[in-house]
């Protein structure tokens, strides 16, 4: 019985010590007494989820151009700062999205205190006690004072009175001079910046701002040899999240966040990045930790005698944590292996799957559990990869018209597995090829226009040498005019081929119009009316009366016109050429088909060269669909080609519907 006394008085003894150790530490680590910090270390109550739920976004209002906290990035034209890093954790922490708001700093202020915005970073003051509430610390910096060298009237902050000082508008700064140092003429500026020109401009006689701030306009504006930093600094005080005075659960939220990342010390870990500071911006915990020593020396030596009962209890409460934490590692590692777009499986030396992202399931329609156990050799594209390798390997395998990437990596932290990451590839080889096909229209392009040039200059000459023949031997010879006559035919035949390579591979400066496209297809068609006649095919236009396309009508005539013509050419008496048109607002669609001979897979390739022709010779020059792809490209437009042979063929065209339609 009295030892169990002694038992009680020395555990009450402890529990006391504890509360007391617990609560020295958590006031010098975290600036929050015992009770405190177990309310904040408290998961987020799933009223305060329902509060940020409700909120959606929480606003952050912040000084606009206070670098290193906050400032634009001119490169990419986004926020950046330490403040930005810090509420982008705090988002993280607390599960819910927070976007910073850019303002001038008194406006910050003010936006917070109306509502437009949720909270601010401050100094907490009894002044602004009046409309905020203060969360705890989350950095300490210091408040310094800029004058310009070689003046010796401001040596300390009291000699401020009767003297110019240039102070950001809403600083904190402008409470306590006016608190601690009278007789000063504040000059207040929309921010740092702007102080310190005047002060360069010797329009007042000292700047007061945050020495990060300070030191970075001193190094962009270059005149760290021009000023002094007067020592000691005017003060150093705790920076806190401010709310609205009556938002107190939003601070109680918040106050959750803050001593989490102060548990990460993720301050410290920012502080280099920005400030480039060796010492923390954070209360010294060196004082905090020696106390933590000793009084845990204390504490050991009146508990020693009760380790030894308390072991096994440790023991199996270390085993559960540790248990607890590698489980957890496990979830985490399995959320983001599942979390890759890329498939991956991890696959045994004997072929046997032990494990598979939901990537990979998803595509093979098995959930993990089906999936388990499984040969590999009985999967798709699994059967494909080469899992006996000793080493890093990259393999292709086509499966479905799909074309996919195998990289198998034996697991060198375990025996006899692999993993094998699988990348759907096959958009991206399109896109390559498309880039190729234009890159190689292009420089078809110049290549015409140059041989076009080359030729019309001896098609002249034997143009002109030819009427000088006629002229000479007119009814002289029946043969000989024949032969002129031939001559001049093939010679304007050859000059209508120089003048649609000159036309067609330069760019077009036509005038656009908004035009309406079923009448436009109607008069186009007309043109081929005698051929359409003649093999009585069957022409099927497919378009609604609304549609308009602002677009060059002449480009548009030669598009349809080339592309008409290569289906009148491929269809046999009797057969059908439909043209189709839609529009989904952004894009017009339009869809030539007929019901031909097709065209072979080998020349689809091939088609949108020049001079490339499958028909006989003297029947087509092999510019018709060479001369639509380019006045497509000139309009901003797309073309593919579907085709089977003995089946048809369809071309599709996709265009950009251009301010000015009405489609």
């Amino acid at each position: 019985m009295f030892d169990r006394k002694i038992i009680k008085v020395i555990l009450l003894i402890t529990l006391c010590l504890f509360i007391f150790l617990a609560d020295q530490f958590t006031n010098n680590i975290y600036d929050l007494n015992i009770f405190e910090y177990l309310k904040y270390t408290a998961a987020i109550t799933d009223d305060e989820r329902a509060y940020l739920d409700g909120k959606n976004i929480i606003y952050h209002a912040s000084d606009k151009n206070a670098p290193p906290f906050t400032f634009l990035d001119k490169n990419n034209g986004q926020y950046k700062g330490l403040v930005i890093d810090y509420i982008s954790a705090l988002s993280i922490e607390l599960e819910v999205d927070m976007d910073f708001v850019p303002k001038v700093w008194n406006e910050a202020l003010a936006s917070v205190i109306s509502g437009e915005t949720d909270m601010t970073e401050l100094i907490p003051s009894s002044e602004r006690a009046e409309y905020f509430l203060f969360s705890n610390s989350i950095y300490t910096f210091r408040s310094i004072i800029l004058t310009l060298k070689g003046q010796t009237e401001i040596a300390y902050a009291k000699n401020l009175s009767g003297h110019r000082v240039a102070i950001q508008s809403g600083d904190y700064a402008n409470e306590y001079i006016a608190e601690n140092v009278p007789g000063v003429d504040v000059v207040n500026t929309t921010d740092v910046l702007e102080a310190i020109m005047l002060l360069n401009d010797g329009k007042v006689d000292a700047v007061i701002g945050d020495e990060p701030v300070v030191a970075y306009f001193m190094g962009q504006l270059g005149i760290e040899d021009d000023v002094d930093i007067l020592n000691p600094p005017l003060y150093e005080r705790d920076i806190c999240l401010g709310v609205k005075k009556s938002d107190q659960k939003l601070l109680t939220i918040l106050n959750k966040g803050i001593l989490n990342l102060k548990q990460k010390d993720f301050v410290q870990k920012i502080q280099q990045k920005w400030l480039g500071l060796s010492e923390p911006i954070q209360n010294d915990r060196m004082s905090a930790r020696f106390l933590l020593f000793f009084m845990s020396v204390i504490v050991i030596l009146i508990i020693f005698f009760m380790v030894m009962i308390l072991w096994s209890y440790t023991l199996r409460s270390e085993v559960r944590k540790r248990t607890h934490e590698l489980d957890k590692s496990r979830k985490d590692l399995q959320m983001t292996f599942d979390a890759m777009s890329d498939f991956l499986v991890v696959v045994s030396k004997e072929g046997t799957v032990e494990n598979a992202n939901k990537s990979f399931c998803q595509w093979i329609s098995m959930n993990r559990t089906e999936l388990l156990g499984r040969c590999c050799m009985d999967l798709p594209l699994l059967c494909m990869a080469d899992i006996n390798v000793s080493e890093n390997h990259v393999s292709e395998a086509k499966y479905n018209g799909r074309h996919y990437m195998l990289y198998i990596t034996p697991l060198v932290y375990e025996d006899n597995r692999v993993l094998i990451v699988i990348e759907d590839d096959t958009d991206k080889i399109i896109t390559q090829q498309q880039m190729l096909q234009q890159n190689k229209m292009i420089a078809v392009g110049q290549l015409a226009s140059g041989i076009a040039h080359e030729i019309r200059n001896p098609l002249g000459l034997i143009r002109n040498y030819s009427y000088v023949l006629k002229g000479k031997l007119k009814n002289q010879d029946q043969l000989m005019e024949k032969s002129i006559s031939i001559i001049e035919s093939s010679v304007l035949r050859a000059g209508r081929m120089v003048d649609n390579l000159l036309n067609f591979s330069r760019i077009s400066g036509h005038e656009r119009r908004n035009i309406n496209l079923l009448e436009s297809l109607k008069e186009i068609i007309s043109f081929e009316s005698k051929k359409i006649s003649e093999k009585n095919i069957n022409i099927k236009i497919g378009c609604r009366e609304d549609v308009f396309f602002y677009t060059d009508l002449e480009i548009l005539t030669h598009i349809v016109l080339n592309l008409l013509s290569n289906s009148i050419d491929a269809v046999t008496e009797g057969g059908t050429i439909e043209i189709n048109c839609d529009s989904d607002g952004k894009y017009l669609y339009m869809d030539f088909m007929d019901n031909g001979s097709g065209i072979d897979a080998a020349d689809l390739e091939h088609i949108f060269n020049p001079f490339f022709t499958t028909k006989k010779t003297g029947e087509g020059t092999g510019l018709g669909l060479y001369i639509a792809y380019s006045e497509i490209q000139k309009i901003n437009g797309e073309i593919q080609v579907e085709s089977q042979l003995g089946a048809g063929t369809k071309f599709s065209l996709k265009f950009l519907s251009e301010e000015g339609t009405n489609a």
